[in-house]
């Protein structure tokens, strides 16, 4: 910088440095977004399968599907075990888990 101010020499390369990070961090950010969105189906799924668990108890229903924010997911019980089916970004995933123990079991 001199006297005048910051010649566009200097702007111009600073500029680049800039778009240079923002180019080098957009792979990460997106890698980030869709992790958080593939943990958040799962939570929705433990969610459902809850919700399931009590339809079981008090009606008696063995199967069902929820749709939560335009993701169905799919749940039936079988041998004291409750599976979730649904479709995230790496494809159609079940989540099962069983009342004999505390393990959760994910396909």
């Amino acid at each position: 910088m001199n006297e005048h101010g910051v010649t566009l020499l200097e702007t111009i390369l600073s500029i680049a440095i800039l778009l240079l990070l923002a180019i080098t961090l957009l792979p990460f950010a997106n890698q980030l977004q869709g992790q958080l969105f593939d943990k958040k189906l799962a939570y929705r799924a433990s969610e459902v399968a809850y919700n399931g668990i009590k339809e079981v108890i008090f009606t008696g229903v063995m199967q069902g599907s929820e749709t939560i924010e335009g993701v169905e997911y799919q749940w039936y019980y079988h041998h004291s075990e409750i599976c979730v089916e649904y479709a995230n970004l790496k494809g159609p995933q079940l989540t099962c888990i069983t009342s004999d123990d505390t393990n959760v079991a994910l396909h």
